[in-house]
């Protein structure tokens, strides 16, 4: 099975209770978001959120919501301030 990574898609889909990002194993992207749904205890609560598969995901940084290096596409590129992150 795969590990799954989930985090907001939009900055207004975030939660106020700082939960912003979720690992989860699951057969599929679906069965990952499920599970992770049933560890915050929220049916359908990660619906429309992004989901990465870490086995072919670069490096990442999660302070909030995950941020990485500006030169991949898969995670948001700027940090918490709006600054983008330093490495290549």
């Amino acid at each position: 099975m795969a590990t799954f990574a989930f985090y907001p898609a939009h900055e207004e889909q975030r939660r106020a209770d700082g939960l912003n990002f979720a690992i989860a194993v699951g057969a599929s992207a679906s069965a990952a978001r499920v599970v992770a749904e049933t560890l915050i205890g929220e049916p359908n609560a990660l619906v429309g959120w992004s989901s990465v598969d870490l086995a072919s995901a670069p490096a990442t940084f999660v302070g909030g919501l995950p941020v990485g290096a500006r030169a991949q596409a898969v995670w948001p590129t700027l940090g918490r301030g709006g600054d983008p992150m330093r490495g290549t």
